[in-house]
């Protein structure tokens, strides 16, 4: 049976600045760790069935982008850890003023067997919340004008 979660978070960016931070390339900036291996645009441009890899191991990842919309600031991946799990996961920004924005992150998820069931169950409501709390908290440390003004690795 599949598993819901969402959470929206408040960054202090214009939603134009913030809605490239949930592609592909855009969280290489803010995602410690995060390095996709890119398929399909081998460059990595955040398009409509792009293809690319991460983790490895049992936590190997394979993900496409099934809706990439700029102009709405939406974006919905869909990701494959075959070992265990599935996941639609969609991003939508909106702005809440000038220079601030709101993002709802939502995952659906659906578990391909025992190990995907006990993934899912730790990944309660208030992890799930947790864990996106944690991206708000990257993110403004990346953004931070010392964070700019110094290369992000």
């Amino acid at each position: 049976m599949p598993t819901e979660r969402s959470h929206e978070i408040s960054l202090d960016v214009a939603v134009a600045d913030a809605f490239p931070l949930f592609t592909p390339k855009g969280e290489e900036s803010w995602v410690p760790g995060w390095r996709p291996s890119y398929i399909e645009p081998p460059g990595g441009e955040t398009v409509p069935e792009m293809l690319f890899r991460t983790g490895d191991g049992d936590e190997t990842t394979f993900w496409t982008c099934l809706a990439f919309e700029p102009g709405l600031h939406h974006v919905r991946y869909l990701r494959v850890t075959a070992a265990s799990r599935i996941a639609f996961v969609d991003v939508a920004c909106r702005a809440g003023g000038p220079n601030d924005c709101i993002v709802r992150v939502s995952y659906r998820f659906v578990a391909l067997n025992d190990a995907g069931l006990r993934y899912i169950d730790a990944m309660s409501p208030d992890a799930f919340a947790a864990m996106i709390e944690d991206w708000r908290h990257l993110i403004g440390t990346a953004l931070s004008p010392r964070a700019q003004s110094a290369p992000i690795s």
